[in-house]
């Protein structure tokens, strides 16, 4: 047991690597700025289409619909693509899109806290799996070794039978 409790804190260094790993990543998807990732003014060129025959849901959020909607890119030129809005919003409604050092439709960047939970998320699931690995192999090797016990004991016993059979 001590041995798995050694190799377990050996796996210590490979998780922490990982979740620096996934650390420098978050912060990369974090990134903002001019070539990298912006927030852009989008103005809606159609009326959003009302979902029709859509029950309200309870948690109180409108509906969600897509419409064409414009904004600049970073080098001047007009773009225009589908993005998600309230259901009914009308043209020339403006709102927040964030875009790619190209000027296409990207995703917002993560917050800090989500970088900090991914990275503390791939450490505990690396040290778990160290542990479940050599749970495993420890389950395993003691198997083994009970199959020999189990098998020396079983002809322990059977030659103990065969004396008895000769003596009576």
């Amino acid at each position: 047991m001590a041995v798995a409790l050694i190799l377990l804190l050996f796996s210590v260094w490979p998780a922490v690597a990982m979740g620096r790993l996934a650390y420098e990543n978050g912060l990369q998807a974090e990134r903002a700025g001019p070539g990298i990732r912006q927030e852009v003014t989008a103005t809606l060129v159609r009326n959003a289409p009302d979902t029709v025959g859509v029950v309200g849901n309870d948690n109180g959020v409108a509906p969600e619909s897509h419409a064409a909607a414009r904004w600049a890119a970073p080098s001047g030129e007009q773009r225009t693509g589908q993005v998600a809005v309230p259901a009914g919003t009308k043209a020339g409604a403006s709102l927040k899109v964030w875009i790619d050092g190209r000027g296409k439709l990207t995703r917002p960047p993560t917050t800090h806290t989500d970088t900090l939970a991914g990275a503390v998320t791939t450490t505990l699931l690396v040290i778990a799996g160290a542990a479940a690995t050599l749970m495993l192999g420890f389950r395993t090797f003691r198997w083994l070794l009970d199959r020999g016990r189990y098998a020396a004991w079983d002809a322990s016993w059977e030659e103990a039978c065969a004396r008895w059979r000769r003596l009576s």
